[in-house]
């Protein structure tokens, strides 16, 4: 059943009748679509304000191919479109277009799920040292920025060893992506 939705269910959308409201979404990662999807579906009209170049948010840019297929990603963002969802990519909500402006603009209510992208660092020395990333410029440059392939504009160092200091989901997906990048990879956790 669920093959049989993923392949049909772009085409297979019933677009409900507009009800007259209009909502902005910042950010397209998991909460803004699920927002923008279930907002379609009520007859709100809805645009999506994306700050990167593709939609998605950590579903593309943190989250490896492995563990989640863009593919998959894909076809929820093109059902959101096929319910009449605008998605505006290559938009910073305060320096492209601001909150203010959003209303100026005829939208009647701004849903913000701009992600908790930022990493803690753990203030050690060596942190800021080339080659050490967080997690999630590390997964960011590898999943949307393809920084892997010869010649990339935003390359990462190509480590024979690497350590990943944390345990959870973000840190095994980037303990993974190092280990198909060829490194020898070490997981520190502080309750190992």
């Amino acid at each position: 059943v669920a093959d049989w939705h993923n392949e049909h269910a772009a085409e297979n959308v019933n677009k409900p009748e507009f009800n007259g409201h209009k909502v902005a979404v910042v950010g397209s990662g998991p909460s803004g679509l699920t927002c923008a999807g279930d907002l379609a579906k009520k007859g709100y009209k809805v645009s999506v304000f994306e700050a990167l170049h593709t939609a998605g948010g950590v579903l593309v840019y943190g989250i490896p191919e492995f563990r989640l297929p863009k593919s998959i990603v894909k076809k929820e963002v093109d059902t959101l479109k096929a319910l009449g969802v605008e998605i505006d990519t290559d938009v910073i909500i305060g320096k492209t277009v601001t909150v203010d402006e959003l209303f100026d603009m005829g939208y009647e209510a701004v849903f913000i799920g701009s992600g908790a992208g930022l990493p803690r660092f753990m203030g050690i020395e060596g942190e800021a040292l080339c080659g050490v990333y967080s997690a999630n410029e590390f997964l960011t440059r590898n999943n949307l920025m393809k920084s892997y392939k010869e010649g990339s504009a935003t390359p990462v160092m190509h480590a024979k060893k690497a350590v990943i200091v944390g345990g959870g989901n973000v840190a095994m997906d980037a303990a993974r992506t190092a280990k198909r990048l060829g490194a020898d990879v070490t997981v520190v956790y502080r309750r190992t």
